[in-house]
């Protein structure tokens, strides 16, 4: 037996392949659809891989004549049982009279499929309609053998909720691991149908476990907050909202420090947010005056400082910004500013390397432009630090909210990425 396996975007299109590569008696055996592994694989068409096998055994001899009463046209009745979806035996397990039928009777069903003048009477009264119907786009109207399949996978997959879950945390960039603890000893429920809900109640509670150690020890005391974190993360946009909200909505006394940045504009952006919302702004240096302007600010309730962006892989600059958060009081806060649309091997290697400066919490930005938040469960877990905030939009003050394990759980697996800010928690 021959056996191939082909990469396509649709069903319709392996069937092509396979009947030009293999000719019109290859059967496909198996379908896969190929996991997204980066962030740039949601905005690319969904893949198959698809296998397909041509048994080379010669022919089964066509029979001597025809039983009486029955057209020459007509299939035979044994046809009719095995082309049904899902009703196949196992090859390794089928007597060979039986395989040869049923081998006759999926090649019936592509020539139906891929001809329209085939024998209909052997397709779906749903998918029939459809394979008599004029040509449309595929999602509007997809082909007869597409419906087939998707109605067997959807089978399988509401069979088990566990794999289902799986599944989407892991198209969600979740480490295997990771899943693996938050799936271990799960119940599923499903004698009353509600089996989903039921898992997804034990998975918020799991995933706040996970977590909640790490959330307890964090330090809300400290009235001196630093921003540091790759250019173009969103670091003095984030700065901004906070700032506003304390400022306006908590009537807080508040400073802004920049330091200096080579960045023209930078600096010029800090300030006007403090001439918006009123408040004094400093621009540092050295971290001799970055030391300086804090203590001249201690009778504020909130300083906030924004550093430059830079590359994690440039040594020279962290060295720098370290000597600039060593010149910060011990009690200070210091979040890491990262994008959620960055892949997550690569903010991994961030997180690590931004470590050498030391900071305290992260603060994952850009919520909106991605369906992928598992690397946020991937940081807390690796780094042992919390996820402070997130932010969802460019609008100051709003679009950004407080995280606790509780409302992690709820961002990381039911979405609500549209409402950040709606409740904010600071």
């Amino acid at each position: 037996m021959k056996i191939k396996k082909y990469i396509v975007r649709e069903m319709q299109e392996a069937m092509r392949l396979i009947r030009e590569d293999m000719g019109p008696d290859a059967v496909i055996i198996g379908s896969y659809r190929l996991p997204r592994k980066s962030i740039f694989d949601f905005f690319r068409p969904p893949q198959l891989e698809v296998t397909a096998a041509l048994d080379e055994l010669p022919a089964a001899p066509a029979p001597a004549e025809l039983p009486p009463g029955r057209p020459s046209g007509a299939e035979p009745p044994a046809l009719r049982e095995v082309v049904t979806p899902g009703t196949f035996p196992p090859p390794s397990t089928t007597p060979p009279g039986v395989q040869r039928t049923r081998r006759e009777g999926v090649m019936l069903l592509r020539e139906s499929i891929f001809n329209k003048d085939g024998p209909e009477q052997i397709l779906p009264p749903g998918v029939k309609a459809l394979a008599n119907s004029g040509p449309e786009k595929e999602e509007n109207n997809p082909s007869p053998f597409n419906i087939i399949l998707r109605q067997q996978e959807e089978t399988m997959m509401d069979g088990d909720v566990l794999e289902r879950w799986r599944r989407r945390l892991l198209d969600m960039e979740v480490m295997e691991g990771v899943v693996e603890d938050l799936l271990r000893g799960l119940e599923v429920n499903d004698t009353t149908g509600d089996g989903e809900d039921f898992l997804l109640l034990q998975l918020k509670g799991r995933l706040a476990s996970l977590v909640e150690d790490v959330y307890s020890a964090r330090d809300h005391s400290s009235k001196i907050h630093a921003f540091i974190g790759p250019t173009g993360a969103g670091k003095t946009t984030t700065l901004a909202k906070l700032a506003t909200r304390q400022a306006l909505f908590d009537q807080k006394k508040i400073a802004l420090i920049a330091v200096y940045s080579h960045y023209f504009g930078v600096v010029e952006e800090l300030k006007f947010y403090g001439q918006t919302i009123g408040v004094p702004v400093e621009v540092v240096m050295t971290p001799a005056e970055l030391a300086s302007a804090v203590e001249a600010h201690q009778d504020k309730e909130a300083v906030f400082i924004d550093t430059e962006g830079i590359s994690c892989r440039n040594a020279s600059q962290l060295l720098k910004l370290k000597g600039f958060m060593d010149a910060l009081p011990p009690s200070r806060r210091i979040f890491l500013v990262l994008s959620a649309t960055t892949r997550n091997r690569d903010l991994l290697h961030m997180a690590r390397e931004f470590a050498r400066v030391g900071y305290s919490d992260f603060i994952f930005t850009k919520l909106d432009e991605t369906q992928t938040r598992g690397g946020a469960l991937n940081l807390i877990h690796q780094m042992r630090r919390p996820l402070a905030y997130v932010t969802g939009g460019q609008n100051v003050p709003d679009d950004i909210a407080g995280m606790t394990p509780r409302l992690l759980a709820t961002l990381l697996l039911e979405g609500g990425e549209n409402n950040v800010g709606a409740g904010f928690r600071g």
